[in-house]
Parts: structure tokens; sequence; C-alpha cells
């Protein structure tokens, strides 16, 4: 039995890289034992094929490229199962090359273009709640678009 669980397990890592939590949850739904997916999951995080650490780094610069702001990264990486502490040592790590001013008044430009015909008013309110929505922080959203319109 554990051979298949360990089967899965590198069949789900395979895909994407999860987190410890996100592999232990997709093992629990398939079936298998509680004990056989925690033996996987140590024998994977001995191994080096499983890390949070690592992850969570990957996922959050997945998520920039998108472009994403921070809130939602970080409520994405808590829904998986990561660690608080992992999430803000590697956020601190990457904060300090990444300006969300920059990025925001990227996209909040490409939205405004999108929406030509439409009062200023409800043509702010529209670009800001796409950029909320993405997990950009308000103060820097509104700053922005103070520029634009």
């Amino acid at each position: 039995m554990a051979k298949s669980v360990k089967a899965a397990a590198l069949r789900f890592l395979k895909i994407r890289p999860r987190s410890i939590e996100e592999l232990k949850e997709k093992l629990g739904i398939k079936g298998f034992s509680g004990t056989d997916i925690e033996t996987t999951v140590y024998d994977l995080i001995a191994s080096g094929s499983l890390d949070d650490r690592a992850f969570t780094k990957s996922w959050i610069n997945y998520r920039l490229a998108r472009p994403f702001g921070f809130r939602r990264i970080v409520q994405e990486l808590k829904d998986k199962g990561v660690d608080k502490q992992i999430i803000e040592q590697a956020i601190a790590e990457i904060e300090g090359s990444y300006s969300p001013e920059k990025v925001v008044l990227e996209l909040a430009q490409r939205r405004w273009q999108r929406l030509p015909d439409i009062d200023p008013d409800k043509k702010k309110k529209r670009v800001l709640d796409f950029l909320l929505r993405r997990g950009f922080d308000a103060d820097v959203s509104i700053r922005v678009l103070k520029k634009l319109g």
C-alpha cells in the first residue's frame, strides 16, 4: 500500500508543486490511510521532494508574474496550509525587489483603457474593485487611480 501512496503523491507533485498540507489532503481524498500518508510525506520531506519553503517561494513568484498582490497571495498560501512564518519570511525576501505601485499602475492603465465610454466615477470604481480583487492594497490602488483620473 505504501508504494501506491508514494506513487500517487509523486503524480500529484509532477503536476505542480504542492504544500505539505495540500498533498496530505489530496492523498486523504484518494482514500489512503493516515499512517501511510504520514509515512510517505515524511519520506518525501526527507528526500527533498516536498518542501514548504521552496513551494512558497515558487508560488509567490508564479502569482506575482500573473500579477496578483501580496494580500491575495498570502491568503492563497494560508488556504494551502503553509505555515504563517514561512509565508512571512518568503514575502520579506521578495518585497525589496518588487514594486507594487508600478505593477498596479500598469494594470490600472490597461483596465482603464478597456472601459472607454463609461462615466469616470464608475470607471474608477470598477478599476479599484478589480485591483482589490487581485489582492493589491487599497491605499496603493487609490493613489494610482488619482494619477489616472
